[in-house]
């Protein structure tokens, strides 16, 4: 599972599935909501580990009976929020133009040397966040060129249900 994207292509189906468990997956960590997580060891990311794999472990008492995949289920859930949001934004092309232009960090210096020109904010400030603005920016352009066009089209279809469940928090 490290090392490897799993991700798998999101369908209305599994879109639907995932706004049907998460009412009820709420509902059963409700008395668990001042818990936190125990982080056993730091993701592996040489090996592809994430965070959500080193503590979806925990969370398999939630799932129990749905035949469910608790890491699988939140990443799924969160790149659905992620497409569902890119379309909110403009669409995923839209979105995936202007994090490609923040990657370069010509925006970010641009915007710093504003700074310095009209004496705003903190220019030495920003500078230092520059290279992890950079690196932020490049990785969510990674994610935005992972999604395919049915994807896009899945999440677009699902559009009112995922916004009525979102309200619904």
């Amino acid at each position: 599972m490290h090392g490897q994207n799993t991700t798998t292509s999101l369908t209305e189906f599994r879109i639907k599935s995932i706004l049907e468990l998460e009412p009820e997956l709420r509902r059963r960590t409700k008395k668990d909501k001042m818990k936190f997580l125990e982080v056993p060891h730091l993701p592996d990311i040489s090996g592809g580990e994430t965070l959500v794999e080193v503590v979806a472990p925990q969370t398999s008492k939630y799932f129990a009976e749905w035949n469910e995949d608790p890491a699988q289920f939140f990443k799924d859930r969160s790149r659905m929020l992620m497409i569902f949001l890119a379309i909110k934004a403009g669409g995923v092309g839209a979105l995936l133009e202007k994090y490609s232009q923040l990657a370069t960090g010509e925006l970010l210096k641009s915007a710093i040397s504003n700074m310095k020109e009209k004496g705003f904010g903190s220019p030495a400030a920003v500078e230092q966040m520059l290279p992890q603005a950079i690196k932020n920016a490049k990785n969510q352009v990674r994610e935005l060129r992972s999604v395919n066009p049915e994807e896009e089209e899945a999440v677009k279809n699902c559009m009112k249900e995922i916004d009525e469940k979102l309200e619904d928090k």
